[in-house]
């Protein structure tokens, strides 16, 4: 950067650079917290890159090992020559200021961060040349990135990651259940899957009326009321009253055409006050955006991620309204694929499991008998959904293609694919009319478990 206003504080680098010739504890804070690219002078950034590379190689750092490192790398000249390493560790900070030298030279490369970022958003503005959905959302991944990734993410060695894995293996050895991930309040699923874990991507498939929206929804009330878990559910058919209402009905057991007519009776007022009080103490979040696109849920849930309430599992009903850039506009295939693995990106970058409900293709219904039982090829549209997904869950029942109108019906939940984890099947309940999803061996217990 050339403009002398720059943020910058050449006495912090310098004080900071003197520091690491002269005390071990205050090199290895260094070399573990900065990175070259962080001093805004050119010179300290390369003493400081020869410094890192010889700490790591645990050679000695001192005046003799760096100047005869940058000599080698012909670098000794361009940095100021012997004269000028002589002067930073004359120069050397108080040992004990190092965190303060740390705090304001990272503090410094954000702001130089912020404006170099801040210009390049000025300029995709004034071009046009994207959409104003990218442009948005471009800039705001951008501008988070800063602060949110200090170092960005390097290739690890395993040594780093055993002890991560062991201190996870020993907490999971703690519990008394055996679901690692976020519980789907389900019994049978979570032995099955261990509950849905970060970076998961769920589908939840079905032919329309199958009861996909009311089981995923089901699955976000058990995380938010007995697992205490933050929910955002993006609707893009029902608006967000019709939700709560369904909410209304599972968690109170209140019959949904009760609730549509507003005629509660004294036991039913009870149940409803019952399950408001429940509903009124979670962290569930609701958008009914119609046409929404993985940008903008992307963009709400980093809003949302970064609160007080945190985030721990989305949920998106379903995976084909959502809407698509133009860059595939007319080829639906391509299109929901790209979706698919924007979801995946989604997953992966905010470490939260998400639940993608999706349509079955007509195919299932040209079928006869057990052989109606869906398969991942029927999946519609299907692009890479398959590929992208880490766990496929079909809903099947028997009494929809018997066209047989039953307010209790039997439900076969059939894990097609579990990357992780065994495939098979499990039977539910689903009572209709109060929105509601039951353990098979527990049907009739409100809480499921």
């Amino acid at each position: 950067m050339s403009s002398r206003n720059d943020p910058k504080s050449l006495e912090a680098e310098i004080n900071a650079l003197g520091c690491a010739f002269v005390n071990t504890n205050s090199l290895e804070k260094l070399c573990e917290e900065l990175t070259s690219e962080m001093f805004y002078s050119d010179a300290n950034s390369k003493i400081f890159a020869v410094i890192k590379e010889l700490h790591t190689k645990n050679i000695a750092v001192d005046s003799t090992t760096v100047i005869n490192e940058l000599e080698k790398k012909k670098e000794l000249a361009s940095v100021g020559g012997v004269e000028y390493i002589t002067e930073i560790i004359d120069s050397a900070g108080s040992i004990y200021h190092i965190n303060e030298y740390i705090k304001i030279i990272f503090e410094k490369y954000i702001l130089r961060n912020l404006i170099s970022k801040s210009t390049d958003i000025i300029q995709e503005a004034y071009d046009e040349k994207d959409s104003v959905e990218d442009i948005v959302e471009n800039a705001e991944r951008n501008i988070l990135s800063i602060h949110n990734d200090k170092l960005g993410k390097e290739i690890k060695n395993i040594q780093d990651i055993l002890p991560e894995v062991q201190a996870q293996i020993e907490e999971l050895a703690k519990k008394k259940t055996g679901v690692t991930g976020v519980p789907t309040g389900f019994h049978d699923l979570d032995k099955k899957t261990r509950g849905f874990s970060k970076n998961q991507v769920i589908i939840i498939a079905g032919r329309p009326g199958a009861g996909k929206s009311t089981f995923a929804l089901n699955i976000g009330l058990n995380a938010a009321i007995l697992a205490k878990k933050t929910v955002a559910f993006f609707s893009l058919e029902m608006g967000a009253e019709e939700i709560v209402k369904k909410m209304y009905s599972a968690v109170g057991r209140i019959d949904g055409n009760t609730l549509a007519t507003g005629k509660l009776n004294n036991t039913d007022w009870k149940k409803f006050n019952e399950a408001q009080s429940e509903l009124a103490d979670t962290n569930f979040f609701i958008d009914d955006t119609a046409g929404i696109t993985v940008s903008e849920i992307r963009r709400k849930c980093r809003r949302l991620k970064t609160s007080d309430a945190g985030l721990d599992l989305i949920i998106i009903d379903y995976l084909q309204l959502i809407s698509s850039t133009a860059k595939y506009s007319g080829n639906r295939v391509a299109e929901v694929s790209e979706i698919s693995r924007d979801l995946k990106k989604l997953a992966m970058e905010l470490e939260v499991p998400v639940i993608a409900l999706a349509q079955l293709s007509r195919g299932t219904e040209q079928r006869k008998g057990d052989d109606r039982k869906p398969r991942l090829s029927d999946l519609r549209e299907s692009g890479s959904i398959e590929q992208d997904a880490d766990i496929v869950l079909f809903l099947y029942s028997e009494d929809y293609y018997e066209n047989i109108t039953n307010t209790t019906s039997k439900i076969e939940l059939l894990i097609a694919k579990h990357r992780n984890g065994e495939t098979g099947s499990i039977d539910f309940v689903f009572e209709k009319n109060i929105s509601k999803f039951n353990n098979f061996a527990y049907t009739g217990d409100a809480k499921n478990e």
